[in-house]
């Protein structure tokens, strides 16, 4: 386990309108108000598309990362994250999980890492700027090589 206290910043809310892709929404957030990390205490919406780690198939080792992914269409949900700092590029990484329920099926649920997603009618979302200690993804060997959270002090 890894913990530290955070020092907060600014707080925004965010409305993101039909059709924008969440992720790029995210990042352009960021870019415009100069937020380089954060966390996503709220985050709703009802989407026309989501992409999540996850499969259909059956699952050979439950402990290595995943390589599939599902799509599912005409969904809403809930969800929260983290916006890591990339140095190397100057990027802000946002890293989501969400739990979204199918419309059509009712509601039949999914749960995982977003990768993709469209906004579909209003998604609303809470941006809180973390001002340190950095937020950071590094390759963690205990994770299988898949990059966690870091706090560099």
């Amino acid at each position: 386990m890894i913990s530290t206290p955070i020092t907060t910043g600014r707080r925004f809310a965010v409305v993101l309108q039909p059709g924008d892709d969440v992720l790029d929404s995210i990042r352009a957030v960021c870019a415009e108000h100069g937020i380089e990390q954060g966390y996503l205490p709220v985050f709703l919406g009802a989407f026309t598309r989501v992409s999540l780690i996850g499969t259909c198939a059956p699952i050979a080792d439950h402990d290595a990362p995943l390589p599939d992914s599902v799509h599912l269409e005409g969904v809403e949900g809930t969800g929260s994250g983290t916006i890591a700092f990339d140095p190397a590029t100057g990027a802000v990484l946002p890293h989501v999980h969400v739990a979204v329920g199918v419309k059509a099926y009712a509601a039949n649920g999914y749960a995982g890492h977003l990768l993709a997603a469209t906004v579909h009618y209003v998604t609303e979302l809470v941006i809180e700027e973390v001002l340190t200690p950095r937020f950071e993804r590094r390759p963690d060997a205990a994770a299988h090589g898949l990059a966690n959270l870091y706090f560099e002090h």
